[in-house]
């Protein structure tokens, strides 16, 4: 019986995230305006610029958790990948591309690791979010 109950009140729980997920979607759309303008606020002390302010102390270490720990540059992609995603941009192909034009480059693993890695964390905070309302 208790099994019963549970079940149908994780269907019903399901049912209410997918309504709320297509009701609350604040979704950016990345126009070439927007592109733009996000390329311009990440560089020369903007909004989204966290690159400056750690120039010449790059490699120091900064910890991100408790038992995790990455260079001050590592955490700054974190940072901005995080900021980006809880600023509505939620597609991560979006967020690399975006990263790629802003250093002129190919992303490599360890960026894209760490780009996850704010993303996901991003996530799990909407997440909660989602839970509380």
């Amino acid at each position: 019986m208790r099994l019963l109950i549970l079940n149908a009140f994780l269907a019903l729980s399901i049912n209410v995230f997918a309504q709320n997920s297509k009701l609350n979607d604040t979704s950016v759309k990345l126009t070439g305006q927007v592109r733009n303008d996000i390329i311009k606020a990440s560089k020369n002390n903007g909004k989204l610029d966290y690159w400056t302010p750690i120039k010449g102390h790059e490699f120091e270490g900064e910890k991100i958790e408790d038992d995790f720990y990455a260079s001050k540059e590592d955490a700054a992609l974190i940072k901005w990948t995080y900021n980006l995603m809880t600023s509505g941009f939620k597609n991560k192909a979006d967020i690399i591309s975006l990263y790629e034009e802003l250093k002129g480059r190919k992303i490599s693993n360890s960026e894209l690791t760490y780009i996850d890695y704010g993303y996901r964390k991003a996530l799990e905070k909407r997440r909660k979010s989602i839970a509380y309302e």
